[in-house]
């Protein structure tokens, strides 16, 4: 066997190894957006000199080009007079409008509770909003109802089918 023959074999494989396992972008074979930042196990803070303005944390965070998309989420706002947070198993966070979905649980250091399997919470204007059944708690007062608006800086609520339970301090 010449050493020429040796050479041809030679290109000749490596030709058909390059035919047969031709290199594909990763652009190409991935379908849907890829997000910049993909993070597990996380808490993102908002700071300001005066301390934390907001914190949101959860299970597993993707950040797009003008959205985050979490799972186990759980957003906290110390930015009204009252420290607020708001939590469900899947969120998207898109310029202070969250859409949540799942297990939706919003609390208030007053002791004000909200409950929900979906909704909406726009951060700015403070207002939370559910198209299905809800349930707002306070100490003992209960409230039920479907297709809530509720007014979290007016502390209105507007709501479709309520019952409810109101107790009294009659004063000893």
């Amino acid at each position: 066997m010449s050493i020429n023959f040796f050479f041809v074999f030679l290109l000749g494989a490596m030709l058909s190894m390059f035919a047969y396992f031709k290199p594909s972008s990763a652009h190409n074979t991935m379908s849907g957006e890829i997000p910049k930042i993909e993070l597990e196990s996380f808490v993102i803070y908002e700071v300001e000199p005066q301390g934390v303005k907001r914190f949101f944390e959860g299970k597993e965070g993707k950040l797009f080009d003008e959205r985050y998309e979490i799972t186990s989420a759980k957003f906290s706002n110390n930015t009204k007079h009252l420290l607020e947070s708001i939590q469900s198993d899947h969120a998207l966070y898109q310029a202070d409008f969250i859409t949540l979905n799942g297990n939706v649980r919003y609390q208030r250091e007053d002791g004000l509770q909200f409950r929900s399997e979906e909704g909406t919470y726009d951060q700015n204007r403070s207002i939370i909003r559910t198209e299905g059944d809800f349930v707002i708690t306070r100490n003992r007062n209960r409230i039920e109802g479907t297709k809530l608006y509720y007014n979290i800086d007016d502390d209105t609520v507007s709501a479709d089918a309520i019952r409810g339970s109101y107790h009294l301090d009659l004063g000893k």
